[in-house]
């Protein structure tokens, strides 16, 4: 099922990929730097980009959610993905999201996931919500910190370890995890 709305913040907009996409997210997608600490390497050519939205807009059709593309409102250019995924092997939903360098230090990954947090509970029927980073990535666990997340543990998710955190979605009367 797909969502019928856009996510929006103060200067971003966000809604489901489009396979029309692939162009414009390859620029951060393919970027070493912004994959530095994302558990895929740095898509290596257009297609690789292409088949990664195509896992995205599956989930959205099977889920109702999934990364979406975050779009400037200022400039109406695609700067990003965020939004909610399912772990592997059932170990839950996780919060993500990935800026193009251009626009590290401005606060948008904070500004965008916490407005995927606030609207988490209308996708999912959880009471918690997780996220994991690279356990070098301290500027993505000083996020996940200032959101409210709570390391718990490292955990190995994509052949990785590393530091696993979650973060209660309260009140939430739909359901419990």
């Amino acid at each position: 099922m797909s969502s019928p709305f856009t996510l929006e913040t103060e200067r971003t907009f966000s809604r489901p990929f489009e396979p029309d996409d692939a162009a414009e997210a390859f620029s951060w997608l393919s970027d070493p730097e912004v994959m530095r600490y994302i558990p895929s390497p740095p898509d290596a050519k257009l297609a690789d980009t292409v088949a990664r939205l195509r896992r995205y807009i599956t989930h959205q059709e099977t889920n109702g959610f999934s990364k979406w593309i975050i779009i400037d409102r200022l400039t109406q250019r695609p700067i990003g993905d965020a939004g909610l995924y399912h772990l592997p092997e059932g170990k839950g939903i996780e919060l993500g999201y990935r800026i193009a360098r251009a626009h590290w230090g401005t606060g948008l990954a904070t500004e965008v996931a916490r407005k995927w947090i606030e609207v988490a509970p209308e996708f999912l029927d959880i009471s918690t919500l997780f996220a994991f980073t690279h356990r070098d990535n301290t500027t993505s666990q000083r996020i996940l910190q200032k959101l409210g997340f709570t390391y718990k543990k490292m955990e190995t998710l994509y052949g990785w370890e590393a530091p696993f955190y979650e973060l209660p979605l309260f009140p939430n009367t739909r359901a419990a995890s």
